[in-house]
């Protein structure tokens, strides 16, 4: 390869790994440093998303005291309040907050998707 080529080939690959997600050894559950309403806005409009464009309620404090978020499906009911279709057995969806290069990321655990959180601040959970 001619020298010029070489001094390209690392400008490439740092453009690369701008907008890579992070590497999985580098996470760290996170929590919310504080959940503002435009922080739960776009946490229930990822999590919309990743549902297939679900309806999701997602409480004030949302990922606030633990890293994880899990939804449940809500079947749909009779007037009475009972299930239509019986018994649901499906799992509920799971999600974590995690901390990765000083980026905040709402990770599906079942696929390992990654979506980042722009507008919220996240600090390491303890313990």
């Amino acid at each position: 390869m001619k020298k010029a080529n070489w001094a390209i080939l690392p400008l490439v690959l740092s453009l690369g790994a701008c907008s890579s997600p992070p590497a999985v050894g580098d996470d760290t559950p996170a929590l919310l440093a504080a959940a503002t309403p435009e922080a739960r806005e776009e946490l229930q409009r990822l999590v919309s998303e990743a549902l297939g464009g679900a309806d999701v309620v997602l409480s004030k404090e949302v990922l606030t005291r633990e890293s994880a978020l899990i939804i449940e499906r809500n079947p749909p009911q009779d007037l009475r309040q009972r299930p239509l279709q019986g018994r649901n057995l499906e799992s509920p969806e799971k999600f974590r907050l995690l901390l990765s290069g000083g980026r905040c990321w709402l990770e599906r655990a079942k696929n390992g998707q990654r979506w980042e959180l722009l507008k919220a601040e996240c600090v390491p959970a303890s313990g």
